[in-house]
């Protein structure tokens, strides 16, 4: 069977598969792309609606009939939680998803049908290392939504983090054989940015359970707020500083996509000259290689400020080598800066299949997931927790901040069944028991700085029915994280009968990483 491997990015999204998977190999094998003629980039991550053309997506929500151009939605992955109302709908970003991967997997279906006589719902999918579990979780619902041409529903058989992904990819191909290897990714890509830490393990090493595994995602960090997308404003910004007229909407619109093709340029030349049709005339400017550098230094200072963090915080795990990947990667500034700030690096410092690496890690991660042995103790790459994990309580009915108790440390391997723990009602007669669900944001919180060092991602209630329960009454609360990374939560009653468990209904919260 084959698994179609998807990097969903923000810009592109790029799907591929695997065609003679040895479960030997671990993770070897030979990658396809399954792009359509004239896409070698990847299918636009673009959703678009209106009144009178109705819902295009990928290659024909970019396309000339998908006018006006206002009505096309980016950056997908910044909004899940959102919505935007284009003509005479609102539409959510979940919707706006669920229809682009949908659009991309049909698609490379199409060219998997073509070119080896198969098909398969089977996806396996990157996400960003910044997403939350509460984010994760909502983007497979989103993603299982979507149905082949024939109306089989997609199932996700594996997801991982981005820059892991890319890791893998690398170690897969050019890891020695006989020796351990790690190395850090740095993925600057359309809207995130993100890292990973990760090491091969030729030999293998024991888990918990008493299985082994050969690959370890070490640790993830990123940001975000900062991809190719905020680079492209600092662009727009210089054009409109040296424009110096008022621009009306659809101006600044031209700008706006013209933006992002001078960040690309400015990579190679030195210097773009372009011009903005205005008022029947055109208006000429220039945008210098230097000008765009010391515009978005401090852009670039956030990713070198995180990077050296996650070296400090890994003393003992530093990695061979730094793999650059993700679009926004290619701009000579990122490399230079990298060396100037981390010089131990130098000529350690490599460029790694930037616009694929992501896509052909998910196939080959997602790939040796479903050929593995079942029966067998073996987990081809081990997967961690990156934050702490809790749940909020409060010391009395006085308390109205309360504190983390972390349930979930960060880097626990996942899947995980954590055990119970206790808590008490507060009230007498209460008939609700709430339990939030709260991720830490930070390395080490502080579990009593709740609103800082953590975000809340779930909120369970607990009916305990008519006429509620006395002040004090016993109840128990767990997390577990399947190892697709989903987290969910049980909880149970002190009944007559012992410890009951009961309905809850969870609700996913702060999904949008534009917050």
């Amino acid at each position: 069977m084959a698994i179609i491997g998807i990097d969903f990015g923000n810009y592109n999204t790029f799907p591929c598969f695997i065609s003679d998977f040895d479960p030997g190999t671990r993770m070897g094998g030979t990658v396809h792309d399954l792009l359509p003629s004239g896409l070698q980039d990847g299918i636009p991550s673009v959703f678009y609606y209106s009144k009178k053309v109705g819902v295009l997506c990928g290659e024909e929500a970019v396309r000339t009939r998908a006018r006006p151009a206002n009505n096309r939605i980016r950056n997908l992955k910044r909004h899940l939680g959102d919505s935007i109302t284009l003509d005479d709908r609102t539409i959510s970003y979940g919707e706006a998803i669920t229809s682009v991967i949908q659009h991309c997997v049909r698609r490379a279906n199409e060219q998997l049908h073509a070119g080896w006589q198969m098909t398969t719902n089977q996806i396996s999918l990157s996400y960003p290392a910044s997403y939350t579990s509460a984010q994760l979780q909502r983007l497979i619902e989103l993603a299982e939504q979507a149905t082949l041409a024939d109306g089989t529903p997609v199932k996700v058989v594996g997801t991982i983090r981005e820059p892991a992904a890319a890791a893998l990819d690398y170690l897969a191909e050019y890891a020695q054989t006989k020796e351990e290897t790690t190395v850090l990714t740095y993925d600057l890509g359309g809207g995130t940015f993100d890292l990973a830490l990760v090491a091969a393990y030729p030999g293998g090493r024991e888990n918990r359970e008493g299985g082994i595994y050969y690959y370890d995602t070490i640790a993830h960090g990123g940001l975000s707020n900062v991809g190719g997308t905020e680079f492209d404003k600092v662009v727009y910004q210089l054009v409109l500083s040296k424009l110096d007229v008022p621009l009306k909407p659809i101006h600044k619109n031209t700008l706006q996509r013209q933006a992002e093709a001078i960040k690309i340029a400015l990579s190679t030349d030195d210097y773009v000259e372009e011009e903005l049709f205005y008022e029947d005339d055109f208006l000429p400017f220039q945008i210098t290689q230097q000008e765009f550098e010391e515009a978005a230094s401090g852009l670039l200072q956030q990713t070198i400020d995180a990077t050296r963090q996650m070296l400090l915080e890994h003393p003992n795990q530093q990695p061979e080598l730094i793999l650059l990947t993700g679009g926004a990667s290619k701009m000579p500034m990122v490399k230079k800066a990298l060396e100037e700030a981390l010089p131990q690096f130098k000529d350690r410092i490599i460029y790694f299949r930037p616009s694929r690496a992501i896509a052909y890690g998910a196939a080959r991660f997602g790939t040796a997931e479903v050929n593995q042995d079942p029966a067998g103790d073996t987990t081809m790459v081990q997967q961690r927790t990156v934050f702490d994990l809790g749940v909020r309580f409060y010391n009395g009915t006085d308390d109205k901040v309360g504190h983390i108790a972390t349930y979930i440390p960060a880097g626990t391997p996942i899947p995980y069944a954590g055990e119970y723990h206790g808590s008490r009602t507060l009230h007498e007669n209460q008939r609700y028991s709430g339990f939030e669900v709260y991720e830490a944001v930070v390395s080490n919180p502080d579990r009593n700085n709740v609103f800082e060092d953590y975000v809340q991602i779930m909120e369970v209630t607990v009916d305990h029915g008519e006429g509620g329960v006395p002040v004090g009454t016993e109840n128990e609360s767990r997390l577990q994280v399947d190892k697709l990374g989903v987290l969910t939560i049980q909880a149970r009653m002190k009944t007559d009968d012992g410890m009951k468990p009961v309905e809850s209904t969870v609700q996913l919260t702060n999904l949008s990483s534009s917050v």
